[in-house]
């Protein structure tokens, strides 16, 4: 879908090597990363899989520049992320790193353009490269007929693909999306899932996808796996078609199942105490049945 008009900028190398994050400190210590190292090649899409609170989030977020280790090494492409200033940090959150995350992060009262058009205002575009830009983007990504729609009035679907457009609104040689089909049925999280990784097959732009979701994990070149804050898995979905292979996604998509009871009783309490409308709670309830049946069919299929 995209066209080289749009994405130019290559994707970079990502390293991270013996990362430590502590927050807190005495009782309040929190440690979220535990020497965690991975490599992640220039222009290769991955997938990182894990229960909550494994530290998914967090590695993305250093990735990102949005947060520092406590201790190790971080470096994309030719940027040590541990040893940069304020002022690189800010300058690699802007323009080497896209973020697309499960609350779609878009301003409310903004439409679709404008909110594409938001990271080059903060980037010194000019307004007629903007506009353009903002346009085609929207454009690649099935949205040429919601150029002036504001959230409220696109579907959560729409609503992450202006995200994705936005994200890539600077060009960035790196993609980092945290959850991104969290709030989407099916449909729409292999739509958003696929957009994704042509950023990578087609463009060469290095994506890292933090995902509970097999469905989306098994489209990326590679998965790894996090538990308790380091590395504690490594494989392909090549790999995971050879006979006998199944047992790790196997062992994810039974843990993503088994959290989903406690979705369930937790959208029945809040339903109770008045936190959530019977709208919303239906809203809810139908997108976390929806996933069960996909992950269903999906250790179905490979013999799980």
């Amino acid at each position: 879908m995209l066209e080289s008009a749009q994405v130019c900028r290559v994707g970079v190398d990502v390293a991270a090597e013996g990362i430590v994050k502590v927050y807190g400190s005495g009782k309040t210590e929190t440690v979220a990363l535990r020497g965690l190292s991975m490599k992640v090649n220039a222009g290769e899409a991955i997938a990182i899989m894990g229960p909550s609170g494994c530290g998914k989030t967090t590695l993305l977020n250093i990735i990102g520049g949005i947060d520092r280790p406590t201790a190790g090494t971080v470096t994309t492409g030719e940027l040590v992320l541990n040893e940069a200033t304020e002022r690189e940090l800010e300058k690699h959150r802007l323009l080497t790193v896209g973020f697309v995350f499960q609350a779609f992060n878009l301003i409310p009262m903004l439409n679709a353009i404008e909110n594409v058009k938001l990271p080059m205002v903060l980037a010194g575009m000019s307004g007629s490269e903007m506009e353009q830009r903002a346009k085609m983007l929207l454009e690649t990504v099935g949205l040429g007929g919601k150029f002036y729609n504001k959230p409220a009035e696109l579907s959560m679907g729409e609503q992450q693909r202006v995200a994705i457009a936005a994200a890539l609104a600077n060009d960035p040689p790196i993609v980092l999306a945290d959850e991104p089909t969290g709030d989407l049925d099916t449909r729409n999280a292999l739509l958003v899932t696929d957009l994704l990784v042509e950023l990578s097959q087609k463009h060469n732009k290095t994506v890292i996808i933090a995902t509970h979701d097999p469905r989306v994990a098994v489209r990326t070149k590679r998965i790894l796996r996090i538990e308790d804050g380091a590395i504690a898995g490594e494989y392909t979905p090549l790999e995971l078609q050879q006979p006998g292979a199944h047992a790790s996604l196997s062992q994810l998509i039974r843990v993503r199942l088994d959290s989903m009871v406690e979705e369930y009783a937790s959208l029945e309490k809040k339903l109770r105490s008045g936190q959530l409308s019977t709208s919303e709670f239906n809203l809810r309830y139908n997108k976390v049945k929806d996933l069960e049946r996909a992950l269903k069919d999906l250790l179905a299929e490979i013999g799980g």
